[in-house]
């Protein structure tokens, strides 16, 4: 008589198993990052030891290196950790999204983490591997903000020629010169107030990309210049 063998069930690799939320690998590696995050802002990045991070966390060093063989691995996965908390807003106006995005940043500014990472952001930045964490670090909040403007351009909320660049510059260079470089209070009342103040002249087209640049973009995108969000 002939019987059907089953197949043995597939075997999973043991780099997969346990990385479900909320499985063993999930809990170690915030456990690790959370512990990095910590050992930036108490000593910055170059006093930054492994064995440290892996006596705060209770992570094998072993385990640690398995997974991120450098320092520098390490600490850009814990940065990217952080921003991963700031999520994309969608408040359904430009003006909210980029307040709450200005404001988001700042509570994480205020936070012995993030005032670790400024730290080593404005006094490490001569170590190649710290400009190279900071650029990174850099360069996705400005992919993330630019998707919010060119939001706000389909939406109708900014003309189709605007120059995102110029307003992430004058919105965000401001905010974080008064935070970071001065040392002042960033209150929701004077973020807004900022925000504001560049969507008002960029509505009323002071803030135009040259003709052969905004051409690309079209101009079938509806903008509205009183469309401007009420506060």
């Amino acid at each position: 008589m002939h019987h059907e063998s089953t197949p043995p069930p597939a075997r999973r690799s043991r780099r997969t198993e346990g990385t479900r939320a909320g499985g063993r690998a999930e809990r170690v590696v915030a456990a690790v990052l959370s512990a990095t995050q910590e050992e930036l802002g108490c000593v910055g990045y170059g006093a930054l030891r492994m064995e440290d991070v892996a006596a705060r966390s209770g992570v094998a060093k072993t385990t640690i290196y398995r997974r991120w063989p450098t320092k520098a691995e390490l600490v850009a996965a814990s940065l990217r950790a952080v921003n991963a908390e700031q999520e994309p807003p969608d408040t359904g106006t430009l003006r909210g999204d980029l307040l709450a995005v200005v404001m988001g940043s700042v509570r994480t500014c205020q936070t012995k983490t993030g005032r670790g990472i400024v730290r080593m952001l404005q006094t490490e930045l001569a170590d190649p591997e710290v400009e190279a964490l900071s650029r990174g670090l850099r360069d996705r909040n400005r992919q993330r903000n630019k998707a919010l403007l060119e939001r706000g351009i389909t939406r109708g909320e900014l003309p189709a020629d605007v120059n995102t660049e110029l307003i992430l510059d004058l919105i965000f260079g401001g905010i974080y010169g008064r935070l970071i470089h001065r040392g002042e209070d960033v209150s929701e009342d004077y973020a807004a107030a900022a925000i504001d103040t560049v969507l008002a002249g960029a509505c009323a087209g002071a803030a135009r990309l040259p003709k052969e640049v905004a051409g690309k973009r079209g101009d079938d995108h509806g903008f509205v210049a009183q469309r401007l969000p009420e506060k």
